[in-house]
């Protein structure tokens, strides 16, 4: 493997702001793994990039190595267990038995133990549900959602049963490590999406009832339910039927992973697997948890005896589920990129949105680079890291990406608010089934559920430890809407919140919080076909990878990427933007959509773009000038020691 080379490809990534521009040697690991459950090797970027140069080299030969690297470990597993069963070891596995990155720092002192006696709450850990006025959390998470993940690691072959009741909530599902696949790593929260069953396909115990599905009684009491997920090799999609878009399949067994596979990102080691269980919404009076017992855990070898292995998992669990701090960002208005006539980014990955917003801003008009070059590069990138793309092989080229639920789309927006100034989105609400008061009877809708989100993200990559912090959110059943489901939601500081921007007037108005830049999310969940709204729902169909990713070639921004309606028509949100003053002199009246003024920047503001674009574009020119040489330089000293 020529290292000049690879040094020649990181140049390529510095310039197109799809790595940290930082020096090589110097750089910041990114994405930080510290706060994942997994504990990684630490690696420099130009290390990743000779790992997945390296694997793509060896084609086969590379796969076949993880595969059986995988099932040597899987078959010390099983011998192991054997004997544990049949009294003839201890407990606890002998160290050297396992991966170092399965028994690590934040997973160690696997044992074995009778699955009668340890309870849920020992086997799970959960991300709850939280007010973001009163704590603040990192990597996303929706603040009405409740995620309960499971650590887990088995030999091949064996199955892992799961029993619980349905919760009171407004949906659910399980999504379990896809099937050990190498050719389609998974990195934390980058790599291909889990393997899902969702709420309405699992068949009750007999006489139990299903409260998701439409027309069903959701105050029955007998709501029981077991599922299996058998533990193999394999593709996802050949192994499972639900992997089609729509991630639909009859029948209670889903087949993941024993054990998770890191890729090169993550150093191509073996690491534990994991089961995600979401609990979105649950009923008034019956958070966090949804009003029943955390659902029961069992593993079982192919010959029937039961099981079950745990760890110490508490590093894990701290890192994922302990507060952040508040980082203040003083008023500042938006950026000229993030300015009026951007719309929204229709995610394909957490790990790819974030390249596409680093490179959308540092490519032309915005900054020197050539946008092409750059979209590409973030193309091979991905794919070369994760087999990820609209070309890859399914399910690497599937909507849905690691840690993402599998129903939603999401919609992402950069802005920031100046001093005395309010973020105005309008735009009309779906139809979605009311619950949270308890309702008896599950309804259809347009939508299963919908939730806008604003959060603060690392400041840029490698900036900060901490991302995707949110600071507000507003699910459907709390926005304020009119007679033909029209939405009018203001955003300030609580000081410069205007005196008409009230529930009497048709407004919705949000603390913005201490940070001043923020992006928004938008998080639309579709169960097809009886909470889905064909040709506007903005899901892989109706926005495919092609034409909605912004880093291809034959992106279409008329789609959603613009600040007026696209293919969404009436439900695109759309982004205003005034000062206080101006939105208080539209009245203290019920204001309509139509009330509310575009976004346009004034005078002296594109005059301070200009000038802030220009000191960019002198510091990007130094730049290219600059990096380029010290690569050339370093690239020489490489190959006259070789």
């Amino acid at each position: 493997m020529n290292k000049h080379l690879t040094l020649s490809f990181l140049g390529l990534l510095l310039l197109t702001g799809c790595a940290s521009q930082r020096s090589i040697e110097d750089e910041t690991v990114f994405p930080d793994t510290r706060w994942t459950y997994q504990d990684l090797p630490e690696l420099t970027n130009e290390q990743r990039i000779e790992l997945a140069l390296e694997a793509k080299k060896e084609g086969d030969v590379y796969y076949e190595r993880a595969v059986k690297e995988a099932e040597e470990l899987s078959k010390e597993l099983e011998e192991y267990i054997y004997e544990w069963l049949d009294g003839k070891v201890g407990t606890e596995f002998p160290e050297g038995l396992l991966s170092p990155y399965v028994d690590s720092a934040k997973t160690h002192s696997w044992k074995l133990v009778n699955p009668d006696e340890i309870t849920p709450e020992e086997q799970w850990y959960a991300m709850v549900m939280y007010d973001p006025q009163e704590e603040l959390h990192q990597h996303s998470p929706d603040p009405h959602a409740t995620y309960l993940k499971l650590i887990f690691i088995a030999p091949f072959g064996s199955k892992l049963l799961i029993e619980g009741d349905f919760p009171y909530c407004r949906f659910m599902d399980y999504q379990i490590l896809q099937p050990f696949d190498p050719r389609h790593p998974v990195t934390g929260n980058m790599g291909v999406c889990e393997v899902p069953i969702v709420d309405v396909d699992i068949e009750p115990d007999p006489g139990h009832v299903n409260p998701f599905r439409a027309g069903a009684d959701r105050t029955a009491e007998t709501r029981h339910y077991h599922l299996t997920f058998e533990l193999q090799i394999g593709n996802a999609v050949e192994l499972n039927d639900v992997m089609a878009p729509g991630y639909r399949a009859p029948g209670n067994t889903r087949a993941g992973s024993p054990f998770g596979f890191a890729g090169p990102w993550g150093g191509n080691v073996l690491a534990p697997s994991v089961l995600w269980l979401r609990i979105y919404a649950p009923d008034n009076g019956k958070e966090p948890f949804g009003g029943v017992e955390w659902p029961k855990a069992t593993l079982q070898l192919p010959t029937g005896e039961k099981y079950w292995i745990t760890c110490d998992k508490s590093k894990a669990v701290q890192d994922q589920t302990a507060p952040v701090p508040n980082r203040p960002v003083p008023p500042y208005e938006p950026y000229s990129f993030q300015g009026p006539t951007l719309g929204w980014f229709k995610m394909f990955g957490i790990d790819l949105a974030m390249m596409e917003a680093n490179a959308y801003m540092n490519a032309e008009p915005w900054g020197p680079n050539d946008f092409s070059a750059a979209k590409k590069e973030i193309r091979d990138f991905y794919e070369l890291l994760w087999n990820r793309g609209a070309d890859a092989d399914p399910p690497g080229n599937f909507e849905c990406s690691a840690t993402c639920c599998n129903y939603i789309s999401y919609l992402l927006r950069p802005i920031a608010l100046g001093k005395n100034k309010v973020i105005v989105i309008t735009g009309r609400l779906p139809e979605f089934p009311k619950t949270r008061n308890s309702e008896p009877v599950m309804t259809k809708g347009e939508v299963r559920y919908f939730s806008l989100t604003h959060q603060q993200g690392s400041g840029g990559l490698g900036k900060s430890i901490y991302t995707g912090v949110p600071h507000g959110s507003l699910m459907d059943d709390e926005i304020t809407v009119n007679e033909d489901n029209e939405y009018i939601i203001v955003y300030s500081r609580e000081n410069e919140r205007p005196e008409n921007a009230v529930e009497e007037n048709g407004i919705t108005w949000q603390e913005w919080g201490p940070s001043s830049r923020q992006g928004f999310v938008v998080r639309w969940m579709s169960v097809i076909p009886d909470w889905h709204l064909p040709g506007v729902a903005p899901d892989e169909t109706t926005i495919p990878w092609y034409t909605g990713a912004w880093s291809q070639d034959e992106y279409d921004k008329a789609l959603v990427g613009v600040n007026y309606p696209g293919v969404m028509g009436p439900y695109h949100p759309i982004i205003h933007y005034m000062t206080t003053e101006e939105f208080e002199a539209l009245g203290d009246n019920v204001i309509n959509l139509e009330d509310i003024p575009e976004w346009t920047t004034s005078e002296n503001l594109q005059k301070r773009s200009l000038l802030l674009l220009l000191l960019l574009l002198i510091f990007k020119q130094l730049f290219l000038i600059i990096v380029p040489y010290f690569l050339l330089k370093s690239s020489s000293r490489i190959l006259l020691a070789e």
